[in-house]
């Protein structure tokens, strides 16, 4: 099987999408713009606002351990300057050996994660 999203309900699926796309460097789905794709293509965020609950999950309230979306950065220290010059807060950054790592939050309160490995944790293809 292979995975083919991850959703996340949001207050303002319009203003979220728009900052990710405009800062993380997503793109919106040309088949269908509640969706988000990264600029590989591989992975793909749902972003919507549910009907079903009375409103969305409060993110700020979360530890960042219980949700984090993670991108791969080139640059762990440029980004995180780059994405709280643009509304994100950042949480924690660490410089282990073979590791960067940063939690910031955006704007919308998720909770976005910058890597740089020394492995990578994907696979070779199959």
């Amino acid at each position: 099987m292979r995975l083919e999203h991850v959703a996340i309900d949001v207050a303002d699926p319009a203003a979220f999408k728009d900052w990710w796309v405009k800062n993380l460097g997503m793109r919106v789905s040309s088949a269908n713009a509640g969706f988000l794709t990264d600029d590989s293509g591989t992975f793909v965020l749902e972003v919507y606002r549910s009907d079903k609950t009375a409103a969305a999950p409060d993110y700020k309230a979360m530890h960042p351990m219980t949700l984090h979306i993670a991108f791969v950065s080139d640059d762990v220290d440029k980004d995180v300057a780059r994405l709280v010059a643009a509304g994100a807060t950042a949480e924690e950054v660490v410089h282990k050996p073979g590791f960067d790592m940063a939690m910031l939050r955006d704007p919308f309160g998720v909770c976005v994660q910058l890597c740089k490995r020394a492995t990578s944790v994907f696979m070779a293809p199959r």
